[in-house]
């Protein structure tokens, strides 16, 4: 049987090799961009393993030492992706799974998971007030370490662009915006993103491709 089939928790397997030497190169080049973009402050992550696992090696490059855990963030929890009820590891647990885990300060927020199972529908409604909560609320530039799914969906949202034309997201790679917030007539938050940009070969459908789709 293959390692799916004998894991406790197959919903969650550890990064790769491969993944680690792709999560290093990334931080290489975002600690390029910061001397133009701007540094990044700080990490929130996603609660699985490898993500976690992701950000401690940019976080090592970018000589960051906490790591914020949002669930926000956490996988499209359809049956097809995790077809059991999820559990996080805790900051007691994760040094069992991956030693190199023990040294790292990871902070949990007070959001609550989603439930589970739940549907594409309700993950990317999740994932876009999960990307102006965070952002609106922590100061400077914020990097998000998240899964294929919810980098899909921060460009559809911070774009404007169908959510669906967003079709290829290979590992790593990254997408960029700014949020600025208003004061609205009412004195409610107005929150508008703007300027994303792509790192990475992210593929999105062209106004053309996905008019002739429809």
């Amino acid at each position: 049987p293959g390692w799916k089939d004998r894991a406790p928790r197959p919903y969650d397997p550890p990064i790769t090799e491969q993944g680690r030497d792709q999560a290093r190169q990334a931080a290489m080049m975002l600690r390029n961009l910061g001397t133009r973009e701007g540094v990044i402050d700080c990490i929130m992550a996603s609660p699985f393993l490898r993500c976690l696992q992701t950000a401690t090696e940019v976080a090592s490059i970018l000589g960051i030492d906490r790591i914020g855990i949002d669930h926000g963030l956490c996988e499209v929890l359809q049956k097809r992706n995790v077809s059991m009820r999820p559990t996080y590891l805790t900051d007691h647990e994760l040094p069992i799974h991956d030693p190199t885990l023990a040294n790292w300060n990871f902070t949990p927020n007070t959001e609550a998971s989603p439930e589970w199972p739940e549907d594409l529908v309700h993950a990317r409604q999740r994932f876009n007030e999960s990307f102006t909560r965070i952002a609106s609320r922590a100061p400077g530039n914020i990097l998000l370490v998240a899964h294929g799914d919810t980098v899909a969906q921060f460009v559809s949202f911070t774009r404007r662009v169908p959510e669906d034309s967003v079709y290829s997201v290979p590992p790593c790679s990254a997408a960029g915006a700014e949020l600025q917030v208003t004061l609205g007539q009412h004195g409610e938050s107005v929150y508008d993103w703007s300027k994303c940009r792509l790192l990475g070969d992210i593929l999105v459908m062209d106004d053309l491709v996905t008019q002739d789709s429809r």
